[in-house]
């Protein structure tokens, strides 16, 4: 599968110190895969994303607001999951490369267009929550059963033994006097 690109022609401004490309729109994004997760866009995109020529290289920075399929992380529900995340990017031309820090992330501009698709996954990305959740009061799923603590308590027993002090029961004596 061919990776997602999102080309910007930015030929207007490469001869130009402090001139600007404005992007203001929407795109297609594919789904953020973060660890085993994935996260599918339920719609495109919105940017609004200003590219300059600082002398240096061209920035660009800006916002992108996407919303996505995610699961809950307690009940196991699907849910859509809004993310707005700051755009930073920073492109330099081919063969000036031994100029930048080791440390300086960088794009390249090629053909005179940037790719903002790397920028935009990973400003998203750094946005997902660690623990989705659909709501903050989300009871989860019994351990036991499967039950949806959501809707009410389940059938099963309370159990002992989640706790970690059940195995100190046993060093009272029978009648659990002193």
């Amino acid at each position: 599968m061919e990776a997602s690109r999102y080309l910007v022609d930015v030929r207007s401004i490469l001869e130009d110190l402090g001139a600007v490309v404005s992007v203001d729109g929407t795109v297609d994004l594919p789904a953020l895969e973060i660890g085993t997760e994935q996260y599918a866009p339920l719609g495109p995109a919105a940017l609004d994303v200003t590219i300059t020529n600082t002398g240096a290289g061209i920035v660009a920075g800006g916002t992108v607001t996407v919303t996505v399929q995610a699961t809950c992380s307690r009940c196991l529900k699907q849910f859509p999951l809004t993310l707005n995340a700051e755009v930073e990017g920073f492109f330099i031309p081919h063969g000036s490369e031994h100029e930048m820090p080791e440390e300086q992330d960088f794009g390249f501009v090629e053909d005179g267009s940037v790719d903002l698709m790397d920028a935009l996954l990973s400003a998203l990305a750094l946005e997902v929550p660690l623990a989705p959740l659909h709501a903050e009061d989300c009871a989860g799923i019994c351990p036991t059963c499967g039950a949806e603590l959501s809707e009410g308590p389940c059938e099963c027993a309370p159990s002992d033994s989640n706790s970690p002090f059940a195995v100190l029961k046993d060093l009272l004596p029978e009648g659990g006097g002193e």
